[in-house]
């Protein structure tokens, strides 16, 4: 499981069905461009934090991102 290159991926592919700019991602998420754009391009690992907040603004499911076998597990499920 590559969790962060998919997150990345999703990140990119919502924002650019949203026809949105990497800027205005950015600033509904309240993290500067330069953070957001290494996001999206999988070179940082972004806190939690950070990645609900990336996550909510673009419409995202965090729970896509767990292995499948996690995700019967109550303990394991991300509601955000």
């Amino acid at each position: 499981m590559h969790i962060l290159a998919d997150f990345a991926r999703a990140v990119s592919e919502a924002r650019e069905a949203k026809h949105w700019s990497q800027e205005k991602v950015a600033e509904l998420a309240d993290i500067s461009t330069r953070w957001y754009q290494q996001i999206e391009k999988g070179d940082v690992s972004a806190g939690f934090e950070i990645c609900v907040r990336v996550a909510r603004v673009l419409g995202l499911d965090l729970n896509q991102f767990l292995d499948e076998g996690d995700k019967g597990d109550a303990d394991t499920v991300l509601h955000v």
